[in-house]
Formats: structure tokens, sequence, C-alpha cells
């Protein structure tokens, strides 16, 4: 069986633009897109020092928004990027898509800042495998800023797809994603291997 990898965005520096065939880790690989604010999905450090430059409410600690007791630390995390300046997640939301290489298990997806109907979907070719949207029941804060230094865990329950698209209303970004790859069955590398030759074979009978 093989273990979810926990992408963490960890081994990206902040300010790093991901894009066509990112590794992720853990044998995951994904061309990653963003649309909206400058169209670019950006590493944002959420350990970063309280400053002007710093998006506040994507700062860590982050408290889940479930459970008011569980808080714990993220440190890189993805974002739509606003502007060319510092990273800084898009105030009116934006969207990322994992479009991955191979299809994926995936287990768990951690949301951060992310304000009530955000939504995050799990595609197999063009068909809708699992999707979630974020209610109050699990945005816990009121007023103008509903999801601030909260985070939100979406279990996929080991769904399998080739596409992750998050759609977030506002600010936002992608914490953590615990996925793997889909196995390759132990036999088929042989299977494809023997029909090679078989087809060598044939080949040179023509001949």
């Amino acid at each position: 069986m093989t273990q979810a990898a926990t992408v963490d965005f960890n081994n990206f520096a902040e300010g790093a633009v991901l894009g066509d065939n990112t590794d992720l880790g853990g044998g995951v690989f994904a061309d990653i897109t963003a649309f909206k604010g400058i169209d670019k999905a950006v590493v944002f450090n959420t350990l970063g020092a309280v400053n002007t430059t710093k998006d506040k409410d994507l700062l860590s600690p982050f408290t889940n928004a479930e459970d008011a007791t569980d808080k714990r630390g993220f440190g890189n995390a993805l974002i739509v990027q606003e502007n060319d300046g510092a990273p800084d997640d898009n105030g009116s939301g934006g969207t990322i898509v994992f479009s991955f290489l191979t299809d994926v298990i995936l287990d768990e997806l951690f949301l951060l800042d992310s304000e009530i109907g955000t939504t995050a979907s799990l595609f197999s070719g063009s068909t809708l495998v699992k999707a979630f949207s974020l209610t109050a029941d699990n945005e816990s804060d009121t007023g103008n800023n509903p999801a601030n230094n909260e985070f939100t865990v979406l279990d996929f329950g080991g769904a399998t797809g080739d596409k992750l698209e998050v759609v977030f209303t506002r600010s936002g970004a992608v914490g953590e994603i615990e996925v793997s790859a889909v196995p390759v069955p132990a036999g088929l590398p042989l299977l494809l291997g023997g029909i090679g030759a078989f087809a060598w074979i044939k080949r040179r009978k023509k001949a």
C-alpha cells in the first residue's frame, strides 16, 4: 500500500512560483495553475515575522475552524498572488488548480484563512468525484473576516482523481495536501514488456 505524502510546500522558497511538472514529493507531480490576481500560484511563508509586508491573517499559529482547542503552525502555503510585490494572497479570491500527471489518492486537504463559499473539488477527467463548499459549520468566526488565522480540514476519504481545484471566495491558501500516487499494478511492467517483445518478434518474422 502506498503511504500518503504530506505536501506542505516547505521544499520551496518563499516567493517561488509553482507551475508545470512540479515535484510535490512522494512520487506526486502536478501542473499547477492559478487564476485571478496576476495568475500565479506563489509560496507564502506563514511563519514570517509580522510586518507591513506580511498578510497577518495568514500567519501561524492557526486555530482549527471546527475545534478552537486545536491550534497548530504551518510552514509554507500556496496562494493566488495578488500583485508583483511581496507574497500576498489575492483579497478578491481566485483559483488554484493541481493537474496531477498521474491519478492520485487524496486523503485530506488543509485550507488556511479560507472563507465561506470557498470550494474544493476533485475530478477524474471531466467527472466530479468529490467536492466541498465551506459553510458556517466549518467557519467559526463572524464579522468581516470570518476565517482569519483559522485552518479547515477537508476529508476526501481516499478518493481517486487527477485534478484538484480550489476556488477561494476572497483570501485563502492551501496549507497541506495528504495525497499519494496511485500505485502501478505489480504485473503491469512485465505485461507491457511482454507485449513489446511479442511485437518485436512479429516484426522480425515479417522481415
